[in-house]
């Protein structure tokens, strides 16, 4: 099932139905453990089979979700700590702090744990979200130079026994009782703490702003070391932008801590003494994702320099690089022999971790800053698009296909129709033209299995629509479950001449009788349009400039609407599942600016028909 779920809070008796005692674990939080390795030990995602949910929030996700049980835990830009059921993406309950959740939640003893931007940290119960106790931080700590930037997170909780710790906008690390939030300690650093501190064997690791990495006692808070990288000497007034923070979240494994600095350099010190092992050179470019580390080998991402790499922990070189579609500060899961990691460009990849290999890979709407989590093959995370997204690889792949044929080049209406193609080319789609388009569409005729086609033309070509009626192949692949994403005009709407493809009457009724949706009162005139609740449930574009819309209407589900209240996007099924039939989107080519809704749409509902 793919799905949206715009209701906020869910029925009281769906929340007694189900114990909390069996949904949440025991304990769960950013980068999986207290030693934020990011090594999930569950079943991954080897090959995408599609989106499981998509859950809409009204503000950038840059909280990374925790998967507690039958819980997805996730913040958002909203303001808003959602709680959704981990199978369909429905709310279990949600809160709003009236802050931006940038903070990645910790779960543990009924309670979920997280920050806010105000510097408010919240304990809140795990099965209502009733406020259990709050704690209320410092003033925020200026910038040094003043124009650092990219402030994206804020520190993350980490619980261990009865204690939860996390940092500060303040530049203070503090320690405080789980239950009842009384404060244990406080550690105080010279800059703010955006970095999550990671525990092992009784000592808390982090970085600051300050440029520092810091070892502290864990039941006192008294420091055991510190260790100054090469950014703790920049002035970032001389560079124009910032050298020196440490916003990463340090990684511990073995006896070694890893921990990247905006100073351009992966460290690796001695768990013990705080010493450098070795440092690993981004050249510049911010090392602002938190690494992974597993069988002696750790995985990250870079900012500016746009690559996800593999180091050997021993001696931090490089065994293998792959170029990203964007920065990459989100920070890499490992589950399996896959690792999972977002980057800039608006993808979710999934690289082989010995080869670093691209297995699959995801785009969305916007950047993925958010970090992914992994559990019972199914990948989360979140975007900047202010969704919430639930991949899996589980059951029969849907087939995805893209319509394009040099020769019907003159049989169209807009042009640039080549983008179209080439951006559902290079996300997975196998390009068909005219005669393996009718047999895409037989093929599926007698399997029934899920599949779509996405028409970089707004042209049917006779060999699947020879005539205007509900018998032709056409209609008979809607029928059988088949899907189709249209784009441009109304298929049939202009006769042509076979020869040279100019137009030589308009036909509403053609539209019509094909469709079997009412084409009479459509124009080509262009109007604004924005999508319903329903659309951003299925990705749409949040706006275009909408022509050719019609009148709403029985048989059609309305996923946007003109200023004049037409449907400028929409859907009609045909018998088949949810999710299937044909869709339309009422948009001039050059007005689509997001391909990346129209390939939400088109995957809509297809993981879950299967």
């Amino acid at each position: 099932m793919f799905a949206t779920v715009l209701v906020r809070v869910a029925p009281l008796a769906a929340l007694i139905a189900c114990s909390q005692q069996q949904a949440l674990q025991d304990t769960a939080m950013f980068r999986g453990d207290p030693q934020h390795t990011g090594v999930y030990n569950t079943a991954g995602v080897d090959r995408l089979g599609g989106v499981l949910w998509r859950f809409q929030t009204d503000g950038p996700v840059r909280s990374s979700p925790t998967v507690s049980g039958d819980w997805v835990f996730v913040g958002s830009g909203d303001g808003q700590m959602y709680v959704l059921d981990r199978h369909t993406g429905s709310v279990r309950w949600s809160a709003n702090v009236a802050s931006p959740v940038n903070s990645s939640p910790a779960v543990a003893r009924g309670l979920v744990i997280f920050g806010a931007r105000d510097g408010t940290f919240y304990a809140l119960d795990a099965g209502n979200g009733t406020e259990r106790w709050r704690f209320d931080t410092g003033d925020l700590i200026p910038w040094e130079w003043g124009f650092e930037g990219w402030d994206a997170y804020t520190s993350s909780p980490v619980i261990v026994d009865s204690m939860v710790l996390f940092g500060a906008g303040d530049g203070y690390l503090y320690a405080l009782e789980l239950t009842g939030g009384r404060e244990l300690w406080r550690f105080a650093t010279e800059g703010r703490i955006r970095s999550s501190p990671a525990v092992a064997d009784g000592v808390v690791f982090l970085g600051s702003a300050d440029g520092r990495v810091y070892a502290v006692d864990l039941a006192t808070g008294d420091e055991r070391w510190r260790y100054e990288p090469e950014g703790v000497s920049h002035v970032s007034a001389e560079f124009g932008f910032d050298r020196k923070s440490i916003i990463a979240s340090p990684a511990v494994a073995g006896g070694t801590v890893y921990v990247g600095s905006r100073d351009g350099f992966m460290y690796a010190l001695d768990r013990a003494t705080g010493e450098l092992k070795w440092r690993a050179d981004h050249s510049v470019s911010w090392a602002m994702s938190s690494p992974a580390v597993l069988d002696n080998v750790l995985f990250s991402g870079t900012s500016d320099g746009q690559f996800v790499h593999a180091l050997d922990v021993v001696s931090g070189e490089e065994s293998w690089r792959f170029d990203a579609a964007g920065y990459t500060w989100s920070s890499p899961a490992v589950a399996g022999n896959t690792v999972y990691i977002g980057d800039g460009g608006g993808y979710l990849r999934a690289l082989d971790r010995h080869s670093g290999d691209e297995r699959w890979s995801y785009k969305v709407k916007d950047g993925v800053l958010s970090s992914p989590v992994v559990a019972a093959g199914v990948v989360y995370f979140g975007s900047d698009d202010g969704a919430v997204y639930a991949l899996t690889g589980e059951g029969r792949y849907p087939d995805l296909a893209v319509f394009w044929d040099e020769e019907l080049r003159d049989f169209t209406f807009y042009d640039s129709y080549d983008v179209v193609r080439t951006y559902f080319e290079q996300n997975g789609y196998r390009v068909l033209d005219v005669a393996a388009l009718g047999e895409f569409m037989q093929n599926h005729v007698a399997d029934g299995e899920a599949s779509v086609v996405v028409f970089a033309f707004d042209h049917v070509p006779g060999s699947v629509a020879s005539e205007a009626s509900d018998t032709v192949l056409f209609r008979r692949y809607l029928e059988a479950g088949g899907k189709i994403v249209w784009l441009g005009l109304p298929p049939m709407l202009l006769a042509r001449d076979p020869d040279s493809g100019q137009p030589t009457a308009m036909s509403r009724d053609h539209s019509s009788s094909l469709i079997g949706v009412d084409f009479g009162a459509v124009n080509f005139d262009s109007y604004g349009a924005i999508a319903t609740d329903l659309g951003f449930e299925w990705g749409a574009p949040t706006w275009w400039v909408s022509s050719y819309s019609i009148d709403p209407s029985d048989g059609i589900d309305v996923l946007g609407l003109d200023e004049n209240g037409r449907a400028a996007a929409w859907v009609r099924t045909y018998g088949g599942p949810s999710g299937t039939g044909f869709v339309y989107i009422s948009a001039q080519r050059h007005t689509i600016k997001n391909l990346a809704g129209i390939k939400a749409m088109a995957e809509y509902g297809l993981a879950g028909n299967r």
